[in-house]
């Protein structure tokens, strides 16, 4: 098993994730960078392949994202570390992490 440089396997902020669902990657998520963290209207953010969002809908107005967020955004993000989008609707800026998405990682 190889591991990150904060010494932990399947790091959400330094290798590309495996997709949910066992098979081959779905086509859906085809072109969002693994890295991505996506910001939606509640505040709260996602990583691609989750299966609370629908990828055709994460456009503005609902949603934001980071294709390549800093080292760390995703480990660091919290109310006193919130996430600005820097694509999509930028006024975005998530201050937790989806449950589920934060359980793969």
């Amino acid at each position: 098993m190889e591991y990150c440089r904060h010494e932990l396997s399947n790091c959400a902020d330094c290798a590309p994730r495996e997709r949910s669902g066992g098979g081959a990657p779905g086509a859906e998520w085809d072109g969002w960078p693994p890295s991505a963290i996506i910001i939606h209207a509640s505040r709260k953010a996602h990583l691609p392949g989750c299966s609370h969002i629908v990828p055709a809908d994460v456009r503005p107005p609902v949603y934001g994202w980071v294709p390549a967020p800093a080292p760390g955004a995703w480990r660091r993000l919290s109310a006193s570390s919130p996430l600005q989008a820097t694509e999509g609707n930028t006024r975005r800026s998530a201050v937790s992490r989806c449950q589920d998405c934060d359980a793969t990682q």
